[in-house]
């Protein structure tokens, strides 16, 4: 697989066989030696032909970890990925009080990872989980069914927060929004641009369509001392943090990912 361009080939090899053989990664090596049958073998080269296409591993085996849990993905719904966990590390810096009775906003929830991974880190709290995607709901919901939330989230189908009641408030609002610029979208690794679903990518000429709506509408519907938080493409951060100030937020401020990359912007409502 490397010769097609996959950055982890061996990982993925052995993610796909694992997958093939209903196996967790570690026991490939618990059984080294063990040989396939003929149906396990067509399982694994049907895998491998599929990511030798550049179709990620994600979307072939059907799951993605994200923070603590495992989560179900397809195409319907974009990749969760590591840098994305830096909006729950500001959340949980803000948030100690793990009891509260806290209510979580996840704008374009797509997966439901984000939402998700709150409510198991809040017992007590209480969320929301918008998309404009009616199919991505349906994979969301399915996560929250599986780790045991849907008692405790909403899924909605919504432009942003249009579907919203107009006196309802959060603590936190959270959102990874499109934020890649339309003219870089083609010029993306394959397994983004031929799988990923544009919608959740496209943030327009700049990359900044999307959230320049988003934040003025999102201010609206924060409690007092609330939370907002966006990933962003670390080359918007300055007009980001301008456009939060200039939306009425406090203590604005920015977080780097694992790549001591500029990830999260964030802001608090007065």
């Amino acid at each position: 697989m490397a010769e097609r361009g996959a950055d982890t080939p061996r990982l993925d090899a052995e993610l796909l066989l694992a997958n093939a053989l209903n196996l967790q990664r570690i026991g490939l090596f618990l059984d080294p030696d063990r040989p396939l049958n003929v149906e396990e073998l067509g399982a694994y080269k049907s895998r491998l032909k599929r990511r030798a296409a550049r179709e990620p591993v994600a979307y072939i085996i059907g799951q993605k970890d994200f923070w603590k849990n495992t989560f179900a993905v397809d195409r319907r719904v974009l990749i969760p990925r590591p840098e994305t966990e830096t909006l729950l590390e500001i959340v949980l810096k803000h948030y100690a009080e793990r009891s509260g009775n806290w209510h979580f906003l996840d704008i374009g929830c797509g997966s439901g990872a984000l939402v998700i991974s709150l409510l198991l880190e809040f017992p007590n709290a209480t969320g929301v989980g918008l998309d404009v995607s009616e199919e991505a709901l349906m994979v969301s919901s399915l996560n929250g069914h599986r780790l045991q939330v849907d008692d405790r989230v909403r899924w909605l189908s919504s432009d942003l927060m249009g579907v919203l009641e107009g006196s309802e408030r959060f603590d936190v609002i959270v959102t990874n929004p499109p934020y890649v610029p339309h003219a870089e979208i083609l010029g993306l690794q394959p397994e983004i641009s031929c799988y990923e679903p544009h919608v959740a990518l496209d943030g327009g000429a700049d990359g900044l369509s999307v959230i320049r709506r988003l934040i003025p509408e999102a201010v609206g519907f924060l409690h007092p001392g609330g939370l907002l938080a966006l990933e962003i493409d670390s080359r918007q951060k300055d007009e980001v943090v301008e456009l939060l100030h200039g939306c009425g937020l406090h203590r604005v401020g920015s977080l780097e990912d694992g790549h001591h990359v500029p990830r999260v912007v964030y802001g608090f409502a007065a």
